[in-house]
């Protein structure tokens, strides 16, 4: 059965470097449409953030952001084939919209003094900017950059289970004693807790920190003048936007599993035939049948309380 694991993630492998390709490659012609000869646009968040020359900032940000995901969830064997098959397919999605975007409309080059080094052929320059050796400069609306690193940042705070605390758990226990109750520790309010699927439901110290490091990003890319102000709005909400609606789609997806496209997605998410009311998490499928069962942390809700589809929200 590994072995048909691992097919939707292969698919989205695939399907997340073709795109990437068709990308690139879109914005070279986007990068050769573009008004070169007119001023950059009036944008506020030039006028308030200073000026940086130094643009490969950027890139480096967007490799950290990308590498660290891969390092957080590599050698978590339970849920690490749910995460990246997810994680690259939406970066997919996020590719064929940009595509799209950058090449319906041209807007002048924010970055003064822009030269697009992409000069050769077209099908031959999108391999060179897929691996960030050649740049483009019309390709502004909307931010890559921005979508990735925020990917990035969903990926980390949708799917941690609060793993990194494991070895200062001490700190979060220390001040809060023994629940009468249950007597079990009391989880500190930084500790994440779960809902009875598993899924992460409270914002703790990891999303803050994942979060403070992507809007520095943000702030990155405007202030080097890489991308309008609006190009990292529109980059972020629909990443965003993206983002929930899959998740909201693949909670619910055994309600639907009679429309023809549910059942591409019930095989790419692993999840069978599902009962129509199944409780399903996102880290771990619908809870029936050959499921594998996962030890319950000490600090995720009882039992007894099910969600059901589409139930798990922050609170």
């Amino acid at each position: 059965m590994a072995q048909f694991a691992c097919l939707p993630l292969c698919f989205s492998i695939i399907f997340f470097l073709v795109t990437l390709y068709i990308n690139s490659l879109v914005q070279v012609w986007a990068d050769r449409n573009s008004p070169f000869w007119m001023p950059a646009l009036p944008d506020i968040g030039h006028k308030l953030l200073p000026y940086w020359t130094f643009y490969s900032i950027n890139n480096y940000y967007l490799l950290t952001a990308f590498i660290s995901v891969i390092i957080r969830y590599i050698f978590q064997r339970d849920i690490r084939l749910i995460v990246f098959r997810r994680w690259l397919f939406l970066q997919a999605v996020m590719f064929i919209m940009r595509s799209i975007s950058i090449y319906v409309t041209s807007l002048s080059v924010p970055l003064p003094g822009c030269n697009t080094t992409a000069v050769g052929s077209p099908p031959i320059e999108a391999f060179y900017i897929m691996s960030l050796v050649h740049a483009t400069c019309g390709d502004v609306l909307f931010s890559g950059h921005t979508v990735t690193l925020t990917l990035c940042a969903l990926a980390w705070t949708t799917y941690s289970k609060g793993e990194e605390h494991y070895p200062i758990r001490w700190l979060w226990y220390k001040y809060k004693g023994i629940d009468e109750n249950t007597t079990r520790r009391r989880p500190g309010w930084l500790y994440p807790k779960l809902d009875s699927t598993g899924d992460p439901l409270s914002f703790y110290i990891t999303t803050l920190v994942v979060w403070i490091f992507t809007i520095i990003g943000y702030l990155f890319i405007i202030s080097t003048r890489f991308h309008y102000t609006v190009d990292v709005f529109l980059g972020y909400l629909l990443s965003k936007l993206t983002w929930d609606t899959y998740h909201y789609y693949i909670k619910s997806l055994a309600e639907r599993r009679t429309i023809i496209i549910s059942r591409f997605f019930l095989w790419f998410e692993g999840y069978g035939r599902p009962p129509a009311d199944a409780p399903v998490s996102l880290l771990t499928g619908p809870s029936y049948g050959h499921q594998e069962q996962h030890e319950q942390p000490e600090h995720m809700e009882k039992p007894s309380e099910v969600a059901r589809p589409g139930d798990a929200k922050e609170v």
